[in-house]
């Protein structure tokens, strides 16, 4: 598991999985440890990026650097590649930790924050014929935001790439889900941990200009289980 990572890494992560407080741009930050990634989530991640040896990586979503530290585990040790993450409340909402502990374990010269909301970055990366061989989502948690991440992302990936979403276990995720399955024959699910959904891109998207396949029936989450496993979590949480 995480002992396993280079100890800069480990040492950080630990540190923030254990609700130490962390090192802001306004001082010392006591972080809400709701706000993160499982380890087991985390290490499939690395795992996942060790096994592709991606050239690029982008996230949606950076707050406290949880899963950027699995990510940049991985690119410090393939040796290669560059991440990027969107997040417009960095500063903020989240004291700059995020990026500090980027700086923590060395890697600010493979990493580039994007302080803008996602809709805006991804629209502009995509004029600009970016390419991103694993992205992953775990911004905007409802369905409207998190489908235009999604279209948007789609945007940037190759085939063979991957899109990974985070919390596939919320409402508004799990119909984004959905609707993929249903409507994207360019992607194709795959393998994940409870804690995510992962799809790679196989084909160009080729629908007609009025392609609809009903979801609504399809959510792969009922929104009563889904209540309960939130509240449950939290209560662990919180425990």
């Amino acid at each position: 598991m995480i002992e396993t990572l280079q100890p800069a890494f480990r040492d950080r992560l630990q540190s923030m999985y254990a609700g130490e407080p962390q090192q802001g741009s306004d001082g010392q930050v006591q972080i809400n440890t709701v706000v993160r990634i499982e380890e087991s989530v985390g290490m499939w991640l690395y795992d996942l990026c060790r096994t592709l040896k991606p050239q690029r990586t982008l996230e949606v979503g950076m707050a406290y650097g949880f899963s950027t530290l699995y990510i940049l585990a991985a690119i410090h040790d393939l040796g290669n590649g560059h991440h990027t993450a969107i997040d417009p409340w960095q500063n903020e909402w989240w004291h700059d930790v995020g990026l500090l502990n980027v700086s923590h374990v060395g890697m600010a010269q493979r990493f580039d924050l994007i302080a803008e909301t996602s809709i805006s970055a991804l629209a502009r990366l995509r004029t600009k014929q970016e390419r991103f061989d694993l992205i992953f989502i775990d911004g905007d948690h409802r369905f409207d935001g998190t489908l235009v991440d999604f279209t948007l992302a789609a945007e940037l990936c190759p085939i063979g790439g991957s899109i990974v979403f985070d919390d596939p276990w919320m409402p508004a995720v799990s119909a984004v889900i959905s609707w993929i399955s249903s409507n994207r024959s360019d992607f194709t699910s795959l393998d994940a941990p409870g804690g995510l959904a992962h799809f790679r891109r196989i084909s160009q998207d080729q629908r007609k200009w009025n392609h609809f396949s009903d979801f609504s029936s399809r959510t792969s989450i009922p929104y009563r289980i889904a209540r309960r496993v939130k509240q449950a979590i939290s209560s662990v949480r919180s425990g």
